[in-house]
Protein backbone atom coordinates (compact mmCIF):
# COMPACT_ATOMS: atom_id res chain seq x y z
CA UNK A 1 0.00 0.00 0.00
CA UNK A 2 2.86 2.37 0.87
CA UNK A 3 4.56 1.47 -2.40
CA UNK A 4 1.38 2.21 -4.29
CA UNK A 5 1.04 5.63 -2.70
CA UNK A 6 4.67 6.45 -3.52
CA UNK A 7 4.15 5.35 -7.11
CA UNK A 8 0.94 7.34 -7.49
CA UNK A 9 2.62 10.26 -5.76
CA UNK A 10 5.16 10.66 -8.57
CA UNK A 11 4.88 13.70 -10.79
CA UNK A 12 3.98 11.58 -13.82
CA UNK A 13 1.30 9.69 -11.91
CA UNK A 14 -0.18 12.91 -10.56
CA UNK A 15 -0.37 14.30 -14.10
CA UNK A 16 -2.26 11.19 -15.24
CA UNK A 17 -4.63 11.42 -12.30
CA UNK A 18 -5.29 15.11 -12.89
CA UNK A 19 -5.88 14.47 -16.59
CA UNK A 20 -8.44 11.75 -15.85
CA UNK A 21 -10.19 13.97 -13.34
CA UNK A 22 -10.24 16.87 -15.79
CA UNK A 23 -11.66 14.72 -18.60
CA UNK A 24 -14.24 13.27 -16.26
CA UNK A 25 -15.44 16.65 -15.00
CA UNK A 26 -15.60 18.12 -18.51
CA UNK A 27 -17.71 15.16 -19.64
CA UNK A 28 -19.85 15.45 -16.51
CA UNK A 29 -20.58 19.14 -17.13
CA UNK A 30 -21.63 18.54 -20.73
CA UNK A 31 -23.96 15.73 -19.63
CA UNK A 32 -21.97 12.84 -21.10
CA UNK A 33 -22.29 10.66 -18.00
CA UNK A 34 -20.97 7.49 -19.61
CA UNK A 35 -17.72 9.23 -20.61
CA UNK A 36 -17.51 10.86 -17.18
CA UNK A 37 -17.89 7.49 -15.48
CA UNK A 38 -15.14 5.98 -17.63
CA UNK A 39 -12.71 8.83 -17.00
CA UNK A 40 -13.32 9.15 -13.27
CA UNK A 41 -13.50 5.39 -12.87
CA UNK A 42 -9.90 5.14 -14.08
CA UNK A 43 -8.53 7.18 -11.22
CA UNK A 44 -10.91 7.31 -8.28
CA UNK A 45 -10.44 3.72 -7.09
CA UNK A 46 -6.81 4.70 -6.36
CA UNK A 47 -7.83 7.68 -4.28
CA UNK A 48 -10.19 5.80 -1.94
CA UNK A 49 -12.06 8.31 0.26
CA UNK A 50 -9.68 11.21 -0.22
CA UNK A 51 -11.93 12.97 -2.75
CA UNK A 52 -15.56 12.28 -1.74
CA UNK A 53 -16.91 15.14 -3.86
CA UNK A 54 -15.62 13.35 -6.96
CA UNK A 55 -16.95 10.01 -5.73
CA UNK A 56 -20.32 11.78 -5.53
CA UNK A 57 -20.09 12.84 -9.16
CA UNK A 58 -18.99 9.41 -10.27
CA UNK A 59 -21.94 7.90 -8.41
CA UNK A 60 -24.32 10.28 -10.14
CA UNK A 61 -22.74 9.48 -13.51
CA UNK A 62 -23.34 5.77 -12.95
CA UNK A 63 -26.92 6.48 -11.85
CA UNK A 64 -27.58 8.57 -14.96
CA UNK A 65 -26.39 5.68 -17.13
CA UNK A 66 -28.68 3.35 -15.11
CA UNK A 67 -25.77 1.37 -13.67
CA UNK A 68 -27.40 1.38 -10.26
CA UNK A 69 -25.24 -1.31 -8.65
CA UNK A 70 -22.05 0.64 -9.29
CA UNK A 71 -23.69 3.89 -8.29
CA UNK A 72 -24.60 2.45 -4.89
CA UNK A 73 -21.08 1.06 -4.45
CA UNK A 74 -19.53 4.46 -5.19
CA UNK A 75 -21.98 6.54 -3.14
CA UNK A 76 -21.58 4.25 -0.15
CA UNK A 77 -17.93 5.32 -0.14
CA UNK A 78 -19.09 8.91 0.28
CA UNK A 79 -21.17 7.76 3.25
CA UNK A 80 -18.16 5.91 4.71
CA UNK A 81 -16.08 9.08 4.39
CA UNK A 82 -18.66 10.96 6.49
CA UNK A 83 -19.42 13.36 3.64
CA UNK A 84 -22.91 12.23 2.62
CA UNK A 85 -25.61 14.88 2.20
CA UNK A 86 -29.36 14.49 1.94
CA UNK A 87 -28.94 14.49 -1.83
CA UNK A 88 -26.46 11.61 -1.56
CA UNK A 89 -28.99 9.54 0.36
CA UNK A 90 -31.80 10.47 -2.03
CA UNK A 91 -29.71 9.31 -4.97
CA UNK A 92 -28.89 6.08 -3.14
CA UNK A 93 -32.59 5.63 -2.47
CA UNK A 94 -33.46 6.11 -6.14
CA UNK A 95 -30.90 3.48 -7.15
CA UNK A 96 -32.24 1.04 -4.56
CA UNK A 97 -35.80 1.65 -5.78
CA UNK A 98 -34.80 1.00 -9.39
CA UNK A 99 -33.29 -2.31 -8.26
CA UNK A 100 -36.46 -3.24 -6.34
CA UNK A 101 -34.71 -3.05 -2.96
CA UNK A 102 -37.48 -1.22 -1.17
CA UNK A 103 -36.23 -1.86 2.38
CA UNK A 104 -32.88 -0.31 1.42
CA UNK A 105 -34.68 2.55 -0.28
CA UNK A 106 -36.60 3.25 2.92
CA UNK A 107 -33.37 3.23 4.95
CA UNK A 108 -31.78 5.79 2.62
CA UNK A 109 -34.89 8.00 2.61
CA UNK A 110 -34.88 7.98 6.42
CA UNK A 111 -31.23 9.05 6.42
CA UNK A 112 -32.07 11.93 4.06
CA UNK A 113 -34.94 12.98 6.30
CA UNK A 114 -32.65 13.03 9.33
CA UNK A 115 -30.63 15.71 7.54
CA UNK A 116 -33.68 17.66 6.30
CA UNK A 117 -36.47 17.12 8.84
CA UNK A 118 -38.40 20.20 7.68
CA UNK A 119 -38.30 19.33 3.98
CA UNK A 120 -41.80 18.23 2.85
CA UNK A 121 -40.39 16.48 -0.23
CA UNK A 122 -38.31 14.23 2.05
CA UNK A 123 -41.47 13.27 3.95
CA UNK A 124 -43.34 12.62 0.70
CA UNK A 125 -40.62 10.43 -0.83
CA UNK A 126 -40.19 8.54 2.46
CA UNK A 127 -43.93 7.89 2.47
CA UNK A 128 -43.78 6.54 -1.06
CA UNK A 129 -40.83 4.31 -0.12
CA UNK A 130 -42.61 2.97 2.95
CA UNK A 131 -45.69 2.24 0.86
CA UNK A 132 -43.58 0.29 -1.64
CA UNK A 133 -41.99 -1.58 1.26
CA UNK A 134 -45.43 -2.56 2.59
CA UNK A 135 -45.50 -0.18 5.58
CA UNK A 136 -48.65 1.58 4.42
CA UNK A 137 -49.80 2.97 7.77
CA UNK A 138 -46.40 4.56 8.34
CA UNK A 139 -46.62 5.95 4.81
CA UNK A 140 -49.91 7.70 5.67
CA UNK A 141 -48.19 9.41 8.61
CA UNK A 142 -45.44 10.66 6.28
CA UNK A 143 -47.93 12.08 3.79
CA UNK A 144 -49.83 13.91 6.52
CA UNK A 145 -46.58 15.47 7.74
CA UNK A 146 -45.66 16.50 4.18
CA UNK A 147 -49.03 18.23 3.85
CA UNK A 148 -48.57 19.94 7.22
CA UNK A 149 -45.22 21.35 6.13
CA UNK A 150 -46.43 22.38 2.66
CA UNK A 151 -50.21 22.54 2.17
CA UNK A 152 -49.65 23.91 -1.36
CA UNK A 153 -48.22 20.55 -2.43
CA UNK A 154 -51.66 19.06 -1.97
CA UNK A 155 -51.98 17.48 -5.40
CA UNK A 156 -48.78 15.42 -5.43
CA UNK A 157 -49.05 14.39 -1.79
CA UNK A 158 -52.82 13.99 -1.98
CA UNK A 159 -52.72 11.36 -4.71
CA UNK A 160 -50.17 9.35 -2.71
CA UNK A 161 -52.23 9.72 0.47
CA UNK A 162 -55.36 8.63 -1.41
CA UNK A 163 -53.63 5.54 -2.77
CA UNK A 164 -52.28 4.58 0.65
CA UNK A 165 -55.68 4.98 2.33
CA UNK A 166 -57.29 3.00 -0.49
CA UNK A 167 -54.83 0.16 0.11
CA UNK A 168 -55.76 0.22 3.80
CA UNK A 169 -59.44 -0.09 2.88
CA UNK A 170 -60.27 3.36 4.27
CA UNK A 171 -62.24 4.37 1.20
CA UNK A 172 -64.09 7.35 2.64
CA UNK A 173 -60.89 9.03 3.82
CA UNK A 174 -59.28 8.18 0.48
CA UNK A 175 -62.12 10.02 -1.29
CA UNK A 176 -61.49 13.01 0.98
CA UNK A 177 -57.79 12.95 0.13
CA UNK A 178 -58.46 12.90 -3.62
CA UNK A 179 -61.08 15.64 -3.37
CA UNK A 180 -58.69 17.81 -1.35
CA UNK A 181 -55.95 17.23 -3.92
CA UNK A 182 -58.34 18.16 -6.75
CA UNK A 183 -59.17 21.38 -4.95
CA UNK A 184 -55.51 22.34 -5.48
CA UNK A 185 -55.20 21.08 -9.07
CA UNK A 186 -58.55 20.30 -10.71
CA UNK A 187 -56.81 19.83 -14.06
CA UNK A 188 -54.93 16.68 -13.01
CA UNK A 189 -56.24 13.80 -15.14
CA UNK A 190 -54.44 11.21 -12.99
CA UNK A 191 -56.26 12.42 -9.87
CA UNK A 192 -59.64 12.13 -11.56
CA UNK A 193 -58.72 8.69 -12.90
CA UNK A 194 -57.68 7.42 -9.46
CA UNK A 195 -60.86 8.81 -7.92
CA UNK A 196 -62.92 7.09 -10.63
CA UNK A 197 -61.27 3.75 -9.85
CA UNK A 198 -61.92 4.25 -6.14
CA UNK A 199 -65.60 5.05 -6.71
CA UNK A 200 -65.87 1.94 -8.90
CA UNK A 201 -64.44 -0.23 -6.12
CA UNK A 202 -67.02 1.28 -3.75
CA UNK A 203 -69.86 0.45 -6.17
CA UNK A 204 -70.59 4.15 -6.77
CA UNK A 205 -70.66 3.79 -10.55
CA UNK A 206 -72.45 7.03 -11.39
CA UNK A 207 -69.79 9.04 -9.55
CA UNK A 208 -67.09 6.87 -11.08
CA UNK A 209 -68.39 7.57 -14.59
CA UNK A 210 -68.43 11.31 -13.93
CA UNK A 211 -64.86 11.26 -12.61
CA UNK A 212 -63.48 9.07 -15.39
CA UNK A 213 -65.06 11.15 -18.12
CA UNK A 214 -63.46 14.23 -16.62
CA UNK A 215 -60.12 12.39 -16.62
CA UNK A 216 -60.50 11.60 -20.33
CA UNK A 217 -61.69 15.12 -21.15
CA UNK A 218 -58.45 16.42 -19.64
CA UNK A 219 -56.27 13.71 -21.18
CA UNK A 220 -57.87 11.61 -23.93
CA UNK A 221 -54.94 9.14 -23.95
CA UNK A 222 -55.24 8.28 -20.25
CA UNK A 223 -55.05 4.46 -20.46
CA UNK A 224 -55.98 3.97 -16.81
CA UNK A 225 -59.18 5.99 -17.32
CA UNK A 226 -60.19 3.86 -20.31
CA UNK A 227 -59.55 0.79 -18.18
CA UNK A 228 -62.00 2.09 -15.58
CA UNK A 229 -64.63 2.75 -18.24
CA UNK A 230 -64.19 -0.78 -19.55
CA UNK A 231 -64.44 -2.25 -16.07
CA UNK A 232 -67.56 -0.23 -15.18
CA UNK A 233 -69.39 -1.02 -18.41
CA UNK A 234 -68.46 -4.70 -18.22
CA UNK A 235 -69.86 -4.91 -14.68
CA UNK A 236 -73.07 -3.33 -15.95
CA UNK A 237 -73.35 -5.90 -18.76
CA UNK A 238 -72.46 -3.49 -21.58
CA UNK A 239 -69.94 -5.78 -23.23
CA UNK A 240 -69.81 -4.03 -26.58
CA UNK A 241 -68.98 -0.71 -24.93
CA UNK A 242 -66.50 -2.49 -22.67
CA UNK A 243 -64.77 -4.07 -25.66
CA UNK A 244 -64.35 -0.69 -27.38
CA UNK A 245 -62.92 0.77 -24.18
CA UNK A 246 -60.52 -2.15 -23.77
CA UNK A 247 -59.36 -1.80 -27.37
CA UNK A 248 -58.67 1.88 -26.73
CA UNK A 249 -56.83 1.02 -23.50
CA UNK A 250 -54.79 -1.66 -25.26
CA UNK A 251 -53.78 0.76 -28.01
CA UNK A 252 -52.58 3.26 -25.40
CA UNK A 253 -50.83 0.76 -23.12
CA UNK A 254 -50.36 -2.82 -24.41
CA UNK A 255 -48.76 -3.80 -21.10
CA UNK A 256 -52.20 -4.15 -19.49
CA UNK A 257 -52.14 -7.87 -20.34
CA UNK A 258 -53.96 -8.92 -17.19
CA UNK A 259 -56.84 -6.57 -17.85
CA UNK A 260 -57.11 -7.84 -21.43
CA UNK A 261 -57.12 -11.41 -20.15
CA UNK A 262 -59.86 -10.63 -17.63
CA UNK A 263 -61.97 -9.02 -20.33
CA UNK A 264 -61.59 -12.07 -22.61
CA UNK A 265 -62.40 -14.36 -19.70
CA UNK A 266 -65.50 -12.43 -18.70
CA UNK A 267 -66.71 -12.18 -22.28
CA UNK A 268 -66.22 -15.90 -22.87
CA UNK A 269 -67.67 -16.80 -19.49
CA UNK A 270 -64.50 -18.70 -18.59
CA UNK A 271 -62.04 -18.42 -15.72
CA UNK A 272 -58.76 -16.79 -16.89
CA UNK A 273 -56.75 -19.97 -16.27
CA UNK A 274 -58.74 -21.78 -19.00
CA UNK A 275 -57.76 -19.32 -21.72
CA UNK A 276 -54.99 -20.07 -24.16
CA UNK A 277 -51.93 -17.84 -23.99
CA UNK A 278 -52.40 -17.07 -27.67
CA UNK A 279 -55.37 -14.88 -26.82
CA UNK A 280 -52.94 -12.46 -25.20
CA UNK A 281 -50.71 -12.21 -28.28
CA UNK A 282 -52.01 -8.71 -28.94
CA UNK A 283 -50.93 -7.54 -25.50
CA UNK A 284 -47.32 -8.70 -24.98
CA UNK A 285 -45.67 -8.05 -21.67
CA UNK A 286 -43.14 -5.28 -21.59
CA UNK A 287 -39.52 -6.25 -22.03
CA UNK A 288 -37.54 -5.98 -18.81
CA UNK A 289 -35.58 -2.76 -18.43
CA UNK A 290 -32.02 -3.07 -19.64
CA UNK A 291 -29.27 -1.73 -17.46
CA UNK A 292 -26.23 -0.25 -19.13
CA UNK A 293 -22.88 -1.62 -18.05
CA UNK A 294 -19.64 0.29 -18.04
CA UNK A 295 -16.09 -0.73 -17.22
CA UNK A 296 -15.70 -3.22 -14.35
CA UNK A 297 -15.54 -1.45 -11.03
CA UNK A 298 -13.46 -3.11 -8.31
CA UNK A 299 -15.45 -3.78 -5.16
CA UNK A 300 -13.85 -3.33 -1.80
CA UNK A 301 -12.95 -6.49 0.02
Amino acid sequence: MVGDRQEFGSEEARDLIEDSIRRGLVAYRRGDFADAARALGEVLPRLESEMPELWERLGEAYAETRDFERSIDVLERVVSAGRATASTYQRLATCAMELGRFADETHYREAALDLRPEDPSCWRTLGMARRRAGSTREAVTCFHEALRLDPQDGADVGIELGRALRELGDHERAVEAYREALAHQPGRSDLWSDLATLYSEMGRFAESDQAVREAIRLKPNNAAAWRTIASNTLKNGKRETAQKAYERMKALNPDFAEEILNWVANTAGLPPDDLAASKLAAAPAAAPARRGRLLPFPRRG
